[in-house]
């Protein structure tokens, strides 16, 4: 199984990208470092997997599967799925003044 850990902190995904292996197990968590609120919006990568999430954050859910993960102040998420698609996904934190996004690779 793969796992990343991807760190919010002073308003910014570190690293900005990552790299995945299409049809391998991955645990995926993003660690909220800031003092705020934030969300991971990747509605493509996720679009029909099948997943868990675990953490303290709250997820939402839509008829096309995970849409939005709010992380509280100094909270995670796990993310655990296998991406079933190549290509390259662009994820994003929503909050209003946020401006905030980075990208992952599936090969």
């Amino acid at each position: 199984m793969e796992s990343f850990t991807i760190e919010i902190r002073g308003r910014m995904f570190i690293p900005k990208h990552v790299l995945l292996h299409h049809g391998h197990k991955t645990v995926l968590r993003f660690r909220n470092q800031d003092t705020e609120l934030h969300a991971v919006v990747a509605k493509e990568l996720f679009l029909g997997v099948s997943l868990n999430v675990g953490g303290n954050g709250a997820p939402e859910f839509g008829p096309n599967g995970l849409t939005r993960v709010i992380i509280p102040p100094e909270g995670f998420i796990e993310i655990q799925f296998t991406p079933l698609r190549a290509g390259s996904f662009s994820y994003l934190c929503d909050m209003p003044g946020h401006d905030m996004q980075a990208g992952i690779e599936v090969e």
